[in-house]
């Protein structure tokens, strides 16, 4: 008998439906020769500074930096109760009666496909204390197909130690890092600033942003410009180097006046006809990125909406950073292409090409696709969500290529040289699925031809750099020192930026970066407005806290030890190496002397004078915990412990109806389950009223009507 731990229980569940294992137990399904249980994410936590000094202290009570003996973990606990998750201690007794179980002769591991959860599933199997043998399903999608294939691949886990001491590490360093930083600036202060080593380069990032459009004048310079006739069509020739300062302004008069002696010539006409090569498919940020600018769904609406897609089977797995296929993996595309051939109008094609297909530029998960498995029933995000995967899916393997014409002028004037640019498209290819805006707007010009100039000097002014927006704040934390978003654009730099991401040169990963940006906003250190962010006074105050405290863990520093992580997941360093580094990074930082704080602190009084206690909305449905308030949502506070539930605001479900989730709402839903909501809105106009019921299934907040009045046909209102 093989009992399979899956990381979630909808995990399991597809499991089991897969494997024909229908009968239920307490907390695992079993049959078929397997038996599948699940986690609930993490079960366990690192143990609290207390607990290793083996009493309560207050902050101030315990030298810092703190550094335990050994990291030891224990079952999930309440923050403030310190009291056992009742659930999570079922949950994990049920496993170990499991785990020892005499008819059990093997345990597969199947946490999600990355370093968290492998560690997920070999923590509990540790605190089990186990000999049994040990084997790791590791699922690239969750349909019943690749199920039962991958079920036939089990590797032993012990293949999987050093992605399991990358985990650990990671663990290990954001525990140090979090814990003695905030409490060394909480106290510093005497106020709460919570620290990270991810958060504190995201909210560096938008302070500095911000400060610069706080200083920024805007300055006057002019260009030189020609804007003349040819033929009788407009010529126009932008002179864009040198800038002439305000004060120069003689100098660009003098220069247009030497240049307007001369007549432009047609010195080269060439046409080329190019294939344009499809968008690269997508990694998690760039998909989040195209979500949030085409389609203004923010990041934090996103992550939970493609998670789920993953979890019901219709995408491969989507924490990924690249944006390649596994070349192994031609024959799974093959059988998609067959069965998308089927069902919509473009005639797709295998395509054996580097470009797609790139094992160099792979980590451990390749690029999101579409599965063999077609969705049905797709409210309107998930729908979205859906098919910007499977367009870019389309756009990559349509049979009919992209054809353009690509003309470029080379027109002279003196010594200068001016080169216009202009295309034509000839085949549309994947712009019929992803449009593109393709004009030729050169003017019909001949070899040779000779043409008169005027150059006169245009005034233009600087502007002021622009908001961090969330595709450019993830862009940034994929690759802090690229230079600017239009390499992101250059096919040349590619490999450059795939040898940097298998490096480490990043901050945070695509699985953790927006629940820490989220973090940033619920500190109020940042704010976001639609894609936009902004420093909020307790960032400003923040980040000007850090610096005179001489904290910098800014992207360098960061990158540092991300790039450790991965020598641990390489082999090439260790566990004990990440701790050595963050041991002494951290006795640096609180060995400073003669540091002084006071008038930061004076000036800033207003800003960490500490708020009221915070309104208990309700009780959390799934782990007992309290329901707080914030901008956006009325949330679980044990998120910290992995509880991710939470009420939107802005609930989708409400919003069609008219509605929002108000705090009096909330209040009733947390306490009975149900709330009775009048004047909702059909979508032909008319007014009704109805119950909202909740439905929590543990992973996804769902909601159902119970119409008041039963006399009417309830097709108009849905």
């Amino acid at each position: 008998m093989k009992l399979i731990i899956a990381e979630k229980p909808s995990l399991g569940k597809n499991i089991a439906s897969a494997l024909k294992a229908s009968k239920r137990g307490d907390g695992f399904l079993e049959g078929n020769g397997y038996i599948i249980s699940w986690a609930f994410g993490h079960l366990f936590s690192l143990k609290d500074v207390d607990d290793y000094l083996g009493e309560k202290k207050k902050w101030h009570e315990v030298p810092l930096p703190f550094f335990p003996d050994s990291f030891d973990f224990e079952l999930k606990r309440d923050r403030k109760t310190k009291a056992v998750d009742t659930g999570v201690k079922k949950q994990f007794e049920i496993l170990k009666r499991l785990i020892h179980r005499d008819d059990v002769t093997e345990i597969v591991n199947c946490g999600d496909a990355d370093r968290e959860g492998q560690i997920i599933i070999d923590i509990i199997l540790d605190y089990s204390k186990t000999n049994k043998k040990i084997t790791r399903l590791w699922l690239p999608e969750q349909t019943e197909e690749t199920i039962i294939s991958s079920m036939n691949e089990l590797k032993d886990n012990s293949l999987y130690s050093n992605l399991h001491n990358e985990g650990l590490a990671r663990t290990y360093m954001d525990w140090l890092m979090g814990i003695n930083l905030t409490r060394y600036v909480s106290l510093k202060s005497s106020a709460l600033f919570p620290c990270g080593r991810v958060l504190i380069p995201i909210v560096k990032f938008i302070y500095d942003r911000d400060m610069a459009i706080k200083n920024f004048t805007s300055e006057k310079y002019f260009i030189l410009e020609s804007n003349t006739k040819a033929s009788g069509e407009k010529v126009l020739l932008s002179l864009k180097n040198p800038k002439y300062p305000e004060s120069e302004k003689e100098k660009a008069l003098e220069k247009a006046a030497s240049l307007n002696k001369e007549k432009a010539i047609v010195k080269d006409i060439k046409t080329k006809k190019t294939t344009k090569r499809a968008p690269k498919l997508f990694s998690l940020s760039k998909l989040q990125s195209k979500l949030s600018k085409d389609f203004k769904i923010s990041f934090s609406d996103s992550l939970p909406l493609i998670q789920k897609l993953y979890d019901n089977g219709y995408i491969t797995y989507p924490r990924t950073n690249t944006e390649y296929l596994a070349e192994n993996e031609k024959s799974k595309v093959e059988k998609i292409i067959n069965i998308l051939n089927q069902v919509q109008e473009h005639k797709l094609v295998m395509k054996n090409t580097k470009s797609i297909f790139d094992d160099s530029k792979i980590e451990s998960h390749s690029a999101i696709i579409p599965t063999t498995k077609l969705p049905q029933n797709l409210f309107r995000l998930e729908k979205t969500i859906y098919e910007t995967i499977f367009n870019r899916f389309l756009c990559n393997f349509l049979d009919e290529e992209c054809i353009i014409n690509q003309t470029k002028l080379e027109i002279t004037v003196g010594d200068l040289t001016f080169n216009l640019n202009g295309d034509t498209l000839i085949s549309e290819g994947y712009l019929k699925i992803e449009p593109e805006k393709i004009e030729n707007k050169l003017p019909n010009l001949s070899l040779h031809q000779e043409f008169e100039v005027n150059f006169i000097p245009i005034e233009k002014k600087t502007t002021p750099p622009k908001k961090v927006t969330e595709s450019e704040l993830s862009n940034y934390l994929k690759n802090p020192f690229k230079k600017s978003e239009q390499e992101e654009l250059n096919e040349d730099n590619d490999d450059d930026e795939y040898r940097a991401i298998l490096k480490g040169v990043e901050i945070g990963t695509e699985a953790t970066r927006t629940g820490i940006i989220e973090n940033a906003k619920l500190y109020k250190y940042i704010s976001q407005s639609k894609q936009q962010f902004s420093i909020e006074p307790k960032g400003t105050l923040f980040i000007e806290l850090l610096d005179a405290l001489k904290i910098d863990l800014y992207k360098e520093k960061t990158v540092e030890l991300s790039i450790l992580q991965k020598e641990i997941y390489k082999g090439t360093k260790s566990i004990d190496d990440a701790i050595l580094k963050v041991k002494d990074e951290l006795l640096s930082i609180t060995s400073q002397k003669d540091i002084s704080i006071e008038s930061l602190l004076k000036a800033s009084s207003d800003i960490i004078s500490r708020p009221s206690s915070k309104e208990i909305i309700g009780k959390c449905p799934r782990c007992k915990g309290k329901v707080y308030e914030n901008s956006k949502s009325f949330y679980c506070s044990n998120y910290k412990n992995g509880c991710k539930f939470s009420l939107w605001k802005e609930d989708n479900f409400f919003k069609a109806r008219g509605k929002k989730i108000t705090k009096t709402i909330a209040k009733e839903l947390l306490k009975s389950g149900k709330v009775e909501i009048k004047k909702l809105k059909s979508k032909a106009g008319n007014e009704y009223d109805a119950i909202f019921i909740l439905k929590d299934d543990g992973n996804y907040v769902n909601f159902y009507l119970e119409f008041v009045n039963k006399n009417f046909n309830r097709l108009n209102y849905l």
